[in-house]
Order: structure tokens, then C-alpha cells, then sequence
């Protein structure tokens, strides 16, 4: 663990991996199964798991943590490819990089203006508002649009990828 920043990213991305999968079996694990069945004080019918803040806590700082490390990654990336070379083995990387970013960008915005923002019931409680009923669309809407072109563009290319000899 002393030389860290010397491993290699597959090596380090594996740690990370393996920490994140460890940390959310455990915290699951105290959520399922350490006061699991205890009554909600409002209405006895529903649970109120005594670790429900523990999820919601994990959750959003692996939320905020991804999308820090996302904004990081891509002004690191632009500002590498700044004036760089463009092309890198008669691939135009600096084009595909803008286009990607770009795109994701305009497909959030596409997807936040067309999701829904009409009140939904949640445990018999209306739920009205009007931005994270778009933003929650737009994550939907977002990654099943990109789900949906990266199973496009993995058959496309094993049907059309051929070696030469």
C-alpha cells in the first residue's frame, strides 16, 4: 500500500472496486438484517430499517464522489488534448472526445425537457416536485438511451469486425 500511486490503473481500479463492493455488502447486510422489521412510528404498516440513513448516506456520496470524479476526468482530459495532437493513429481522438462530451450533455438536456413532472404517490404521500421529477426522468430516460447505443455499437461491431491478413 506504501507505493500506491506507482501501481498500475487496473491494479488500483480493482482495489477501489473491491473496497466499494465490500463497504456496500456490509452496510446492506446491517440494513437487512439489524432492525429490519421495525414498525414506521407514522402508519405500523411499513418498516422503518434502522440503517435506512446509512444507504441513503452511501448512496449520495458515491453519487457526489462519481460525478466530481467525472467533471475531474473530463477537464483533465480536454485540457490534456488541448493543443495536442488530434489524430492519433489516423483516429481522430479529439474530435471524438468533444463529440462525446458534447453529446452526453445534450442528451441530459434533451431528456430533462422531455421527462415527466406530473405528481406521482409515494406511500400514499403526493409527491410534487417539479425539478427532481424531470432530473429523476433524465437519469432514466439518459441511461437507457446510452444502454441502448452501447448494445448497438457492441453488435455492430462483432457482426462487422473482420481481420485481415
Amino acid at each position: 500500500m506504501k507505493n500506491w500511486k506507482k501501481w498500475p490503473a487496473e491494479k488500483l481500479s480493482m482495489r477501489t472496486f473491491y473496497v466499494l463492493i465490500a463497504v456496500y455488502i456490509v452496510v446492506f447486510m446491517m440494513y437487512w438484517f439489524v432492525g429490519y422489521t421495525r414498525p414506521f412510528a407514522d402508519n405500523q404498516n411499513f418498516n422503518a430499517p434502522l440503517f435506512t440513513d446509512a444507504v441513503i448516506i452511501l448512496s449520495y456520496s458515491l453519487i457526489i464522489i462519481g460525478i466530481g470524479i467525472t467533471i475531474w476526468a473530463v477537464i483533465r482530459a480536454l485540457r490534456m488534448r488541448g493543443k495536442g495532437e488530434s489524430y492519433i493513429n489516423n483516429i481522430p481522438v479529439k474530435k471524438i472526445n468533444y463529440s462525446v462530451t458534447i453529446g452526453v450533455l445534450l442528451l441530459c438536456v434533451l431528456t430533462f425537457l422531455v421527462g415527466s413532472s406530473s405528481n406521482i404517490v409515494i406511500n400514499g404521500t403526493h409527491f410534487t416536485n417539479y425539478f427532481w421529477l424531470k432530473a429523476s426522468d433524465m437519469f432514466i430516460y439518459t441511461s437507457l438511451i446510452l444502454m441502448t447505443i452501447a448494445i448497438i455499437a457492441v453488435i455492430y461491431g462483432a457482426t462487422k469486425y473482420t481481420r485481415r491478413k
